[in-house]
């Protein structure tokens, strides 16, 4: 969602709320026609008072007041709350404008932006999030060096949050690797929750989508990959599953690696194969840049498959 959508909504919203408060005005009037003759009367009362404003005269400030509380008061006489002719905001602290009186943008647009953000990124899923991450889902039964699944998977929630909140900082790739079933893709996705809310782009692509797309480029066909390029975070899901295609797989992907490495960004792994297997799969090249302490942290998922476990 661009500025000018959030600001097509803000539209919406004034103009949906408006025709509120006409309809409570015509339901009111028709109820209490004194309302009516008072709200004429303060409206040019209103008028007046700016002329006097800006020819330099004083406003008869008591007089308006006494409308207003006329007016109040049979409101309340005739059953309906105090201030039910004011105008109707949605959210009051910008008046339903995105920027407060200060000229800062309001937190509601800031929310607007953000809840896009996480929808187009397929994280709508409220219990998706570093603070819903649950350990109890995890053995605590040890499986090395005295350690439990859990014990694991507390220190891997702790340096996947701690790269979240130090983003953009930290290495450029984050590899995620073990087998099935482990959590990889629900920690990428914590990531990518924490990284949105910070306010940074963030794009989820399943290895199978992507490299379709680069496939679809290869056959000439109208394929924007600018975005893949370009995004501060990049999570690429399930790396291995996809099909392997001549001249377009290892070719495209170890393009995509460096020329974000080269431009700053981060990229976000998560493969179900063993080292070994990735290189075997995709070639030295590749291999090395995933391994290089350099420009990759690794976090290996050991344990049990918690979906088979889950009740």
């Amino acid at each position: 969602m661009s500025i000018s959508d959030v600001m097509a909504a803000y539209d919406a919203i004034r103009q949906k709320n408006e025709e509120e408060l006409q309809r409570r005005r015509r339901e009111v009037f028709a109820a209490v026609p004194r309302l009516a003759e008072l709200d004429k009367e303060l409206t040019s009362r209103l008028v007046a008072s700016l002329k006097d404003a800006l020819d330099g005269k004083s406003t008869d400030t008591a007089a308006i007041q006494a409308l207003v509380d006329e007016s109040r008061a049979l409101l309340v006489q005739a059953g309906y709350d105090a201030n039910y002719l004011d105008p109707i905001y949605t959210c009051p602290d910008c008046r339903d404008t995105g920027t407060r009186d200060d000229a800062q943008r309001c937190a509601c647009f800031k929310r607007r932006l953000l809840e896009d953000k996480l929808a187009e990124a397929r994280l709508t899923d409220n219990d998706v999030s570093f603070e819903k991450f649950n350990l109890s889902l995890f053995s605590d039964e040890p499986i090395e060096n005295g350690k439990s699944q859990r014990d694991m998977m507390r220190r891997i929630r702790q340096i996947c949050e701690t790269w979240a909140n130090n983003f953009p900082g930290g290495t450029p790739i984050l590899l995620l690797a073990g087998s099935a079933g482990l959590g990889k893709t629900y920690v990428s996705k914590c990531i990518m929750r924490r990284v949105i809310e910070r306010g940074y782009t963030a794009a989820y692509y399943t290895a199978y989508r992507l490299f379709s797309l680069f496939h679809s480029d290869r056959m000439g066909e109208s394929v924007d990959l600018t975005p893949l390029f370009e995004v501060p975070l990049l999570i690429i899901d399930d790396l291995g599953t996809e099909p392997m295609t001549r001249n377009v797989t290892i070719e495209y992907f170890f393009d995509l690696l460096n020329e974000r490495y080269v431009a700053g960004l981060h990229t976000v792994i998560v493969t179900n194969l063993s080292f070994l297997e990735l290189k075997q799969l995709y070639g030295d090249r590749i291999h090395s840049r995933l391994m290089d302490v350099r420009y990759s942290q690794k976090i290996i998922f050991k344990g049990r498959d918690v979906r088979i476990h889950m009740t």
